[in-house]
């Protein structure tokens, strides 16, 4: 139908985005009344085509809307599909710093190292993904949708996928991990109260968690992490892992702490203690301590009282030492037998090296002689006994280079090690960097120490 030829015409307006269309319609004369079939042809004309709300059109010709912009068609919106995705049904969020508390002391409790689950307990429930549903603009241009992703199957072990495809059970007591989205559930050993005599010797292969006490004389060993909510005595704790004292502990000159991760503690006492990682805790009094990394003491009563303590990259304190100028050793950077290790090493790398020389050089002169006298020596003895030890001196040197890498490492990280002290330093303390070794004579507050070339330098802490 064609558009009635008016002196004013209505008026079509589409927004910018297409989604809706607006009419207005001039005061028409006398006996020229606008029609619906005149307003959809109008609307086409302006390439109005879709969800337009024919209802509205008869409204604004029977209550006769004049002068007025009316929307008259509205686009159908798009409805992006929804990525398919899991539900886990544990805490995957895990933290090995403890939190400070606002008055400045240092929760141990806020540590999780081991999220616990049970044989059956559902772990993960898969959403799968919601179709999306495409949108027109009112000017008939489709608007395609997102389409919703598919994810693959949970990878890991020690879980099932069940019928449904959708919901993962654990099929173990024990503990789950979470790594660039594989989920692993391996053994855990918890104990509900005290490591005690009753219990007898712990080793694991796995984490172990205990709830109560660790008492005198026990002995705790795991592969993976070990993690104790109470006091632990005079007992022997060594782990692959981290190891988590939440409570501390009173070791009795008898205690032992080894592990090759990290250590974290709220107080140690007397106790040897040799960490390959770096040490957090709120205080150390009378222990014989080596740490591979640094010693960060970050409560707000942090002390080290007494005893022989090293790490290689730093220590850092409230205060060292005490009022009652209690010997405390404190070092830190390349220990003297480590240097003595490495010279050795290289020492017998080198020798090494020349034992094989000489072994190829006597293997080429059997192959120049079978060669010469047109002999096979392949199973001389000699020959065979020559090939016996240049295997052995390759794999005795193989191992001590390996060993001479990790020294030559810890060199490197001891570089700009140093000594902090945020409060006070009293007489007693003795600070070594490397080979260098000075004695704190009187009170010293705030204050840092570190190596300038053939001395040890202590250097005021800004506020």
């Amino acid at each position: 139908m064609t558009i009635t030829k008016r002196e004013v015409q209505p008026k079509a307006r589409i927004t910018y985005d297409e989604m809706e269309a607006f009419l207005t319609l001039p005061v028409p004369k006398e006996g020229e009344e606008y029609t619906l079939e005149e307003l959809l042809a109008l609307l086409e004309k302006n390439q109005i085509r879709h969800g337009i709300e024919q209802e509205t059109l008869r409204k604004m010709l029977r209550e006769r809307i004049y002068n007025k912009e009316v929307c008259i068609a509205v686009g159908t919106p798009v409805v992006d599909g929804i990525d398919g995705h899991f539900d886990y049904h544990f805490n995957n969020t895990f933290s090995k710093k403890p939190k400070i508390r606002p008055d400045g002391s240092v929760d141990y409790w806020s540590i999780n190292m081991v999220e616990p689950v049970e044989k059956g307990q559902v772990i993960a429930i898969y959403k799968p993904p919601v179709p999306g549903e495409d949108g027109m603009t009112v000017k008939g241009r489709p608007l395609p949708a997102k389409r919703a992703r598919e994810l693959p199957p949970l990878k890991g072990r020690g879980f099932t996928r069940q019928e449904d495809g959708n919901t993962y059970t654990s099929n173990m007591d024990g503990k789950i991990d979470m790594e660039n989205d594989r989920i692993t559930i391996s053994q855990v050993y918890e104990i509900f109260g005290n490591a005690d005599l009753s219990v007898g010797n712990i080793n694991f292969v796995g984490d172990v968690v205990v709830h109560g006490n660790v008492t005198a004389g026990a002995s705790v060993r795991a592969t993976g992490t070990v993690t104790i909510d109470g006091v632990v005595e005079s007992a022997d704790i060594t782990a692959d892992g981290d190891i988590v004292l939440r409570s501390g502990m009173l070791g009795g000159s008898k205690a032992v702490l080894t592990t090759k991760a990290n250590l974290y503690a709220k107080f140690v006492e007397y106790a040897k203690v040799d960490v390959r990682g770096s040490i957090e805790a709120d205080a150390f009094v009378g222990c014989e301590i080596t740490c591979g990394d640094e010693i960060v003491l970050n409560g707000k009563k942090s002390r080290i009282i007494g005893g022989n303590v090293f790490a290689v990259r730093g220590i850092e304190a409230l205060v060292l030492g005490s009022p009652g100028e209690v010997a405390t050793s404190i070092r830190v950077g390349v220990r003297e037998e480590v240097l003595h290790q490495i010279k050795e090493l290289e020492k017998k790398v080198e020798t090494h090296q020349e034992n094989i020389t000489k072994i190829e050089a006597g293997l080429a002169n059997f192959e120049r002689l079978g060669k010469e006298r047109g002999i096979d020596y392949k199973d001389d003895p000699r020959r065979t006994e020559l090939l016996r030890v240049k295997i052995q001196e390759i794999a005795a040197m193989a191992a001590e280079k390996t060993e001479l890498e990790g020294l030559q490492r810890e060199v490197e990280e001891a570089q700009n090690a140093s000594v902090k002290a945020q409060k006070a330093v009293y007489p007693g303390v003795s600070i070594g960097i490397d080979e260098l070794k000075i004695s704190v004579q009187d009170i010293q507050e705030r204050v840092q120490f570190v190596k300038s070339v053939d001395k040890i330098l202590m250097m005021r802490i800004e506020e």
